[in-house]
C-alpha cells in the first residue's frame, strides 16, 4: 500500500472564514508554545512532552483537545525532519479521525474548528473522485493559500500496483481571472492576457468611433 495526499478545494462561506482563520491562529500559537517548552527542557518524546504542555497550552489557546495533541505531533515531526524549526505560521491545521470526516455521498468533509464541527462542500473533479472512491480516510491537513483560498489534503491508502485503469482525466475550468484551473488544484493567471485584450479592445473602439473619410477616385481617361 502507498499513502498519498489528495488535494481538494473547500467551498467556504464568507461567514466561516474567520472561524477557520481563528483555528489556524490558535494551532500555530500552540505549536510555537510547545516548541519553546520542548527546546527549553530538551524534551522530544511525544508522551513526555504531552504531560508537560497539554493543559497549559489548551488553556492558553482555547483549542480542542485533539488540536493540541496534533500540535504536539506537528512539533515533534518538524523537529525530527529539519535542523532548525522556524516560527510556525497560521497556514495549516493537522486533523485526525476525531477532528475530520470525509462524507463521500455528499462530497463534503466535516472539520472540527474551535467553534465546533462544521461541514464544507468539496470542489473537485474526476481525478479526486476516483482516488477518494470507497475510502474512509482518518487524517487530513487543512491549508490556507497566500491568495486566501482553503484546501484540504486528504490522506488515503492505495495499492502499490493498482489494477484496472489509472484515473488520468482532469477537469479544467476556464475563466477571466484565472484563465485555467484544473481539478488537481493548479491554476494559471489570466491577468496579462486580459490586460492585452482590454488594450486592443480600446484601440478598436477608438478606431470605430472616428468618422470614415470619403475618398474620391477620378475616372481614368484614355
Amino acid at each position: 500500500m502507498q499513502n498519498i495526499s489528495v488535494k481538494c478545494k473547500l467551498q467556504v462561506p464568507i461567514e466561516l472564514r474567520p472561524e477557520i482563520d481563528r483555528t489556524l491562529e490558535g494551532f500555530a500559537n500552540a505549536c510555537n508554545q510547545i516548541y519553546e517548552i520542548a527546546k527549553r527542557e530538551n524534551c522530544w518524546n511525544t508522551i513526555k512532552l504531552h504531560h508537560k504542555v497539554y493543559k497549559p497550552v489548551r488553556e492558553a489557546t482555547g483549542l480542542k483537545a485533539n488540536h493540541v495533541c496534533q500540535a504536539i505531533r506537528r512539533v515533534i515531526g518538524n523537529a525530527a525532519s529539519v535542523k532548525q524549526v522556524h516560527q510556525f505560521r497560521p497556514t495549516s491545521l493537522s486533523l485526525d479521525m476525531r477532528t475530520f470526516q470525509y462524507i463521500e455521498d455528499l462530497q463534503a468533509v466535516g472539520v472540527t474548528l474551535m467553534c465546533g464541527r462544521v461541514k464544507f462542500k468539496l470542489s473537485i473533479g474526476n481525478y479526486q473522485l476516483a482516488l477518494l472512491k470507497g475510502q474512509s480516510p482518518t487524517a487530513a491537513t487543512l491549508n490556507k493559500t497566500k491568495r486566501g483560498d482553503y484546501y484540504i489534503n486528504i490522506c488515503v491508502d492505495l495499492p502499490s500496483n493498482p489494477t484496472g485503469k489509472t484515473p488520468k482525466v482532469i477537469g479544467v475550468d476556464l475563466g477571466r481571472r484565472d484563465i485555467a484551473t484544473t481539478s488537481t488544484g493548479k491554476s494559471w493567471s489570466g491577468k496579462k492576457i486580459q490586460n492585452t485584450r482590454d488594450r486592443y479592445s480600446k484601440v478598436r473602439a477608438n478606431v470605430q468611433s472616428k468618422p470614415k473619410e470619403l475618398h474620391l477616385v477620378a475616372p481614368l481617361c484614355d
